[in-house]
């Protein structure tokens, strides 16, 4: 996978976390492992008083919160 199409893909990644943000989901891992719960990506602090979306989103199933890295990620959807 060269590195555009692989940011490509984390930028489309990104984009469908900032759709669901705050609602139920289902993240498929490329590892094979899926997690469904509740989709929290938000803004973080950047320098210089900016925001970003950071490379990591939460997804908190039951009362546990698991912290995933978009690279990470083979898919996201609505759960």
């Amino acid at each position: 996978m060269t590195t555009l199409l692989f940011d490509e893909y984390t930028q489309a990644i990104k984009n469908r976390a900032i759709e669901l943000n705050g609602t139920a989901v289902v993240v498929e891992l490329l590892s094979g492992k899926a997690l469904t719960g509740t989709l929290s990506y938000a803004l973080a602090d950047g320098p210089q008083a900016t925001k970003y979306y950071p490379n990591a989103l939460t997804v908190t199933v039951s009362t546990k919160a698991y912290t995933v890295r978009l690279d990470t990620i083979a898919a996201i959807g609505q759960g």
